[in-house]
């Protein structure tokens, strides 16, 4: 029996030094990493991107071709899967692309989500891969099977760059250039949204929250489905919501009518207008003029100031708005006649702005 609790008093003893040593591990303080970490992002819109990967110093070193192969790299058994592997685009873990929505990447189609991003470098041509498995260790366990676009592209020759970075350039509303630099080679593709539907969606979520009992909000998303002439007949149905909650003011009367025209209801829309612009002030009608005037509408905003300077004729503001939309239509004839209406009405604190506007 006394033999018996030895040997126990043994075993345990032996398990309490292995999970101690474990426990010791465990506490091991992280060291600094020779390719530290690093994330970029930009936004598009209200859509987003996100890079996260680690950032390789050149450090003398020979990359392309020898530290980084061209071609897919030979396996390194008994680590990963024992397959010739892309390049991870990075160091250490894999780096991984961010997208908030659904996005075309060169043309392919990507849904919104995260992905392992990998790179197969050539002296004349580079082959960019998104893959579904972003959680791996580098390139080891690349499995081509779980690819979701593979894609060609050109490097580019750039100065010396140190540190491998990650970038975002020739920026728009719907899209921009991402680009891996590092040494003297940088390789762009380039990544689009459909703006329009990011946008609204967007803007659809907001008024499913506080925003949606207010008429503000759902005038606005109307006024956007008009200006970019996206999504017209959702666009009524936005106006009248913003008007059953109290929006009847001009300017939700003239986006309305203007909806409706652009929906095929032409009849019921040069009525709503017709009537909006008979009862409309000074103000309302000088509002919508540069509302018209800065969206590059010329021709309408013409309209609307014959329609303000002939119902209210005293009107020097409104003379001065007409010719200001006549000289950016180019009719500098028209444009002159209108300023020197509006110099003859303006008070004195408002000449020398139409003289000067009239000697241009």
């Amino acid at each position: 029996m006394k033999k018996r609790l030895l040997q126990i008093s043994a075993v345990l003893f032996v398990l309490s030094l292995f999970f101690t040593s474990i426990a010791f591990a465990q506490q091991n303080l992280p060291e600094i990493r020779v390719s530290p970490q690093a994330s970029v992002s930009q936004h598009i819109g209200f859509a987003k991107i996100e890079i996260n990967y680690s950032r390789p110093g050149v450090k003398g070193r020979e990359i392309w071709g020898k530290l980084i192969p061209y071609g897919l790299a030979p396996a390194e058994p008994p680590y990963g899967s024992g397959m010739p592997m892309p390049w991870r685009a990075g160091a250490d873990e894999n780096t991984t692309i961010f997208l908030s929505h659904d996005a075309k990447i060169n043309g392919g189609i990507v849904p919104a989500g995260t992905y392992s991003l990998h790179m197969i470098p050539g002296k004349e041509e580079w082959t960019i891969i998104l893959n579904k498995d972003f959680k791996a260790w580098g390139s080891y366990f690349y499995n081509q099977s779980k690819d979701l676009l593979r894609f060609n592209v050109k490097p580019q020759q750039v100065p010396m760059q140190e540190w491998l970075n990650f970038g975002f350039e020739n920026l728009t509303s719907g899209s921009c250039d991402v680009f891996l630099q590092w040494e003297k080679i940088k390789v762009p593709f380039k990544i689009e949204f459909d703006e329009h539907k990011v946008t609204l969606d967007y803007y659809k979520e907001l008024l499913t929250g506080e925003a949606g009992f207010y008429q503000e909000g759902w005038a606005q998303i109307a006024a956007y489905c008009l200006r970019n002439n996206y999504n017209l007949n959702e666009g009524l149905e936005f106006i009248n919501k913003s008007m059953q909650l109290g929006g009847n003011s001009f300017s939700n009367k003239m986006i309305k009518a203007q909806l409706l025209t652009t929906t095929g209801k032409s009849d019921e829309g040069n009525k709503l207008m017709s009537s909006t612009l008979e009862t409309a002030s000074e103000t309302d009608l000088g509002t919508y003029g540069r509302q018209l005037l800065n969206s590059g509408k010329f021709d309408d905003a013409i309209k609307i100031y014959e329609s303000l300077v002939t119902k209210y004729p005293k009107s020097w503001s409104g003379f001065a708005n007409l010719g200001r939309a006549y000289s950016a239509k180019g009719d500098k004839v028209k444009a002159k006649g209108n300023y020197e209406k509006a110099l003859a009405l303006a008070p004195e604190a408002q000449k020398a702005r139409i003289e000067a506007l009239l000697k241009n």
